[in-house]
């Protein structure tokens, strides 16, 4: 304030008037306008000020009644109207002044009657003058919290109670337990019941809940065993009673308290959670239902209980075999039950120290599927001191069925047989294959050696993607349903990473920060090459495109397309590392080249044969291939599940440019020259002279 302000403040009403007179600078006639102690001289000189500071001049006024009558005489905006109510002591001419609001401004309305003195006057103007839906701000504004839990219940809903309450500090129980009467809402009452200290009280607090999954929630929380049974006749449902049950201390207690379920399943719910088996057993008898019975034997610590306990269940001929089969340590008696002497059974083909996993799904047959859950092993043999387990257990995505997982397998005779055991029992199990079912393979990754065995596979895999989307599964089927969900392409994440240059190929030599890398782009393990698991746990590269199957022989071609993948990168690896090449690591090299360029796609499926098998291995995935596509060209647009796929080249020699610029002219002009025969069966292989001029083009035309 400067030395005039101050002057002019120190006037006298007189002086001030008669300075107004005369004075014609704005900002002092404000300041003696303003500053006069008379409201009916201020009143008298209003005119002089704009409408902004005539607002101010008006809230300034010590009378009440004054605001009043200027805003019952001049025509205002309901928000100065609210504005000037503000400023009254009086609750009353605060009330006759929202009289004067229009009857749908709530807002304006709450932010006068909030300003009130009395809780009560404010209360029963928020009920004349304002909405149900927005008594929340009023209700917040009252002057203690136990004024504000008094009146939630006028809010509308739980909901609204919740919003008003999450503003205010909540101290001792008795606020608590006002709560939980006003809000008539179990799932927001739990959660203030559970913060009561004292137990009676919670206890109280509990006989204000309806339904039984808030009780139990509540009733769990209790210290005492005692108040806990005592409650357990405010349950009406089992289930309820025993999830309640199971939280004793004492099994003696939980045992007695089965006499209050009559539920098969929730008295098991209870005997599950007993220590002794012996007991458990004994419980057996007082359950009637064989899923029961199930759930109570599969806690068992003894197989050989279990076994015995499962064999009085129905009289399912594949039951007994199986059984016995499990049960017995003779692989003898294992391959005399399962595997038929007349099949010649089929090696992988595959490098002896590749570790190979399988993740056999199917459905069907619910007895046998939970047989084989609550045994938890198919097969279980001693290798060097160690046991190795066929694993069954439950999938989520599954119905009515099981997943058997193998343990670490190489390509030996025992392991093959395995998978040819397995495929037989779950057959003879009538269990069968739906669009549910996955036939994932993992292939240990301690098998590439190198980064650039790693960009191998990826080249070899997204520059024939699609080619192996067709080409992984048996004759006369075509990919599963929801593939695009659980195992899309890989290759367009690749491609984009490569293009981003946040896959660094330039300067990263660390193994470990390229699979990073890769595994940030790849994001979901949801992928139909998921490489998330390596350097995490299992450490393998897994093949999800495969549909599930139960038949053997289509798990050995699968492993064994999968695996000369990871064979052929390894290998191509050591070859660009030789200062020379010969013959064969030559044609081995040119196929990759090939691989890579942009040709026809049957004639690219002939050189991914030619790259990973021999001619005798070829003609299984080439019929795989032309039965999947023409059955692809078949079905209609909704039911082909590689209608939305996008597939795209991987090329990390290349990144930053466009594939198309590296097309080989030269391929297509020697192409059509090829007889069909030729074609069928060779596609495309090249002599060296024709790759030199070939690759001297793509310079040229980079």
């Amino acid at each position: 304030m400067d030395e005039i302000e101050k002057r002019l403040m120190s006037l006298s009403d007189d002086e001030k008037i008669e300075r107004l007179e005369y004075e014609r600078d704005y900002r002092y006639t404000k300041i003696l306008a303003m500053s006069l102690q008379s409201d009916k001289l201020k009143l008298q000189m209003i005119d002089k000020l704009d409408e902004y500071d005539k607002i101010k001049l008006v809230k300034s006024l010590q009378s009440d009644g004054l605001k009043m009558d200027y805003i019952r005489n001049t025509k205002q905006t309901d928000r100065i109207k609210a504005d000037i109510a503000k400023s009254m002591k009086s609750d009353d001419l605060k009330i006759q002044a929202l009289s004067l609001v229009e009857d749908d401004n709530d807002s304006v309305k709450s932010s006068v009657i909030k300003t009130m003195q009395s809780d009560e006057k404010k209360i029963e103007t928020m009920k004349q003058h304002i909405k149900p839906l927005n008594y929340d701000e009023v209700i917040l504004s009252l002057s203690s919290t136990e004024s504000i839990i008094a009146n939630l219940d006028l809010l509308a809903s739980p909901y609204r109670k919740q919003e008003v309450l999450k503003n205010i500090e909540i101290e001792n129980d008795e606020q608590r337990l006002s709560i939980v009467a006003s809000l008539k809402d179990d799932y927001l009452a739990s959660g203030y019941i559970k913060e009561i200290e004292d137990e009676k009280k919670k206890i109280e607090a509990l006989h204000l809940l309806n339904g039984d999954p808030a009780k139990v929630d509540i009733i769990k929380t209790l210290e005492s065993d005692d108040e806990k049974i005592k409650l357990l006749e405010e349950l009406s449902d089992d289930f309820a009673k025993a999830d309640v049950i199971v939280t004793l201390e004492s099994d003696d207690e939980k045992i007695k308290l089965l006499e209050e379920l009559s539920n098969d399943s929730a008295k098991a719910d209870v005997i599950v959670t007993l220590e002794s088996d012996n007991e458990k057993i004994k419980l057996l008898e007082e359950l009637s239902d064989d899923s029961a019975k199930v759930d109570v034997i599969k806690t068992l610590e003894s197989d050989d209980e279990k076994i015995k306990l499962l064999e009085n269940f129905g009289d399912n001929f594949s039951k007994i075999d199986i059984i016995e089969a499990i049960q017995s340590e003779d692989r003898e008696t294992l391959k005399e039950k399962f595997l038929d002497k007349n099949i010649t059974y089929k090696q992988i083909g595959l490098d002896p120290t590749m570790t190979i996993g399988m993740e056999i799904e199917s459905e069907g047959n619910v007895s046998m599927s939970t047989l084989l859950q609550v045994l938890q092993k198919v097969i279980a043999k001693q290798v060097e001191g160690e046991t190795k387990d066929w694993e069954a257990k439950g999938d989520a995505s599954l119905e009515e069925g099981v997943e058997i997982v193998s343990p670490i397998l190489t390509d030996n005779k025992e392991d093959v047989e395995d998978i040819y055991i397995v495929c037989s029992m779950l057959q003879r199990c009538e269990n069968i294959i739906s669009d549910r079912c996955g036939g994932h393979i993992h292939i240990g990754a301690d098998y590439l050696k190198s980064k650039d065995a790693y960009v191998n596979l990826f080249e070899i895999w997204g520059n024939a993607e699609e080619i192996i989307y067709k080409m992984s599964n048996e004759i006369g089927t075509i990919p599963r349903m929801g593939l695009q969900e659980f195992a899309p392409p890989i290759s367009p994440k690749l491609n984009e990473a490569i293009e981003k240059e946040t896959i660094n190929l330039e300067s990263e030599e660390d193994l470990d920060q390229f699979i990073a890398e890769v595994q940030k782009a790849q994001d979901s393990r949801y992928s139909g090459l998921n490489l998330l698991n390596i350097n995490n746990g299992k450490n393998t590269v897994e093949f999800r495109v495969s549909n599930g199957t139960i038949n053997p022989d289509t798990w050995i071609e699968n492993a064994r397309l999968y695996g000369r993948m990871m064979q052929v990168s390894q290998k191509l690896a050591e070859i660009e590392k030789q200062p020379e090449q010969g013959k064969e690591d030559k044609k081995l090299l040119e196929l990759w080249n090939q691989l890579k360029e942009e040709i026809p796609e049957q004639e690219k499926m002939e050189v991914l044969l030619e790259l990973l098998f021999s001619e005798e291995e070829r003609k299984v995935y080439r019929e795989r291939y032309i039965s999947c596509s023409e059955l692809l060209e078949q079905i209609p647009d909704e039911k082909n599940p590689l209608k939305d796929a996008e597939f795209s080249r991987v090329y990390f020699k290349k990144k930053k440019h466009n594939l198309d610029e590296f097309h080989d002219v030269a391929v297509n002009d020697r192409i059509e020259d090829i007889d069909e025969v030729t074609r069928e069966t060779v596609h495309g292989v090249r002599t060296e002279g024709e790759l030199e001029q070939a690759n001297n083009k793509d310079m040229e035309e980079k």
